[in-house]
């Protein structure tokens, strides 16, 4: 296993083609300071252009928090009025968009809290995993502070506007169980099981066709987005078929005539 870290409170680590992003502030819950989200935006795109990852996995470290949210002892210099909570907010914003957007699969593995900013990010991942026990919120309105309109558009997708009206209007934290029912989380699993079952399926997955990944996942974005498909051109549509004439495509095809596990390079 390769590794990296950015101050030591972000920790990247590549495992084959499995990438994972640890946050690494176990005594702040893994709170996500400012320069966090910077560095971990920058990171993304390296990850992004990097073709020997696959899959990428999110956790926190130490096992009591996936993410406590945005570093609250930041707000004094970088978020205490309108002006630099618009700086601050774009960090936010850019960093989610870069997770949401990288044409890799990308999973969350959550353990204890994962509210706030850290639940934010959770839901710009493709699938959330999580322990038993775990807990789920977003109770910034406990601080007189507002989530942004494309924070909570995740949200929104995931659970539904009426959930995402009880997060946001009782700022509780929801218990792991009730999240999954509304769907908030992918699977739930043991917290001894946790480890194994996510890396596992990261694993199976960073074996499947990259290109199928990612425009599997732009066409996912572009559904939930525009489920009618309003003004969907034919160009747009092109999307799903350009994958027959990728070398990936005749070597799942040759795979699967010759009885044999395909070996995908994502060209």
């Amino acid at each position: 296993m390769t590794s990296s870290n950015s101050g030591d409170h972000l920790l990247f680590q590549r495992d084959g083609a499995v990438a994972t992003v640890v946050f690494n502030r176990p005594a702040q819950r893994n709170a996500i300071s400012y320069d966090m989200w910077l560095a971990l935006r920058e990171h993304m795109s390296e990850l992004a252009g990097d073709e020997k990852v696959r899959c990428v996995v999110f956790r926190g470290a130490g096992g009591e928090a996936f993410s406590a949210g945005a570093d609250i002892k930041d707000f004094p210099e970088h978020r205490y009025d309108s002006e630099s909570a618009k700086t601050y907010g774009a960090a936010i914003e850019a960093t989610l968009d870069a997770i949401d957007e990288i044409p890799k699969p990308t999973i969350s593995m959550i353990e204890g809290f994962c509210v706030g900013g850290g639940l934010e990010l959770a839901s710009a991942t493709d699938i959330r995993i999580a322990a038993r026990g775990s807990r789920y919120g977003i109770p910034v309105a406990r601080l007189g502070i507002t989530a942004g309109f494309k924070e909570m558009r995740r949200i929104v997708r995931l659970a539904g506007a009426g959930n995402a009206s009880y997060i946001a209007l009782s700022g509780e934290l929801l218990d792991a169980e009730n999240a999954f029912r509304i769907g908030l989380l992918t699977e739930l699993v043991a917290p001894e099981a946790l480890e194994d079952r996510v890396y596992g399926l990261a694993r199976r997955m960073a074996e499947l066709a990259p290109i199928s990944h990612a425009d599997h996942k732009e066409i996912i974005r572009t559904v939930a987005d525009n489920p009618g498909l309003a003004g969907m051109t034919d160009e747009d549509f092109a999307l799903q078929y350009r994958v027959f004439d990728t070398d990936d495509f005749k070597e799942g095809l040759s795979a699967f005539v010759e009885k044999r596990k395909p070996r995908f390079k994502g060209n």
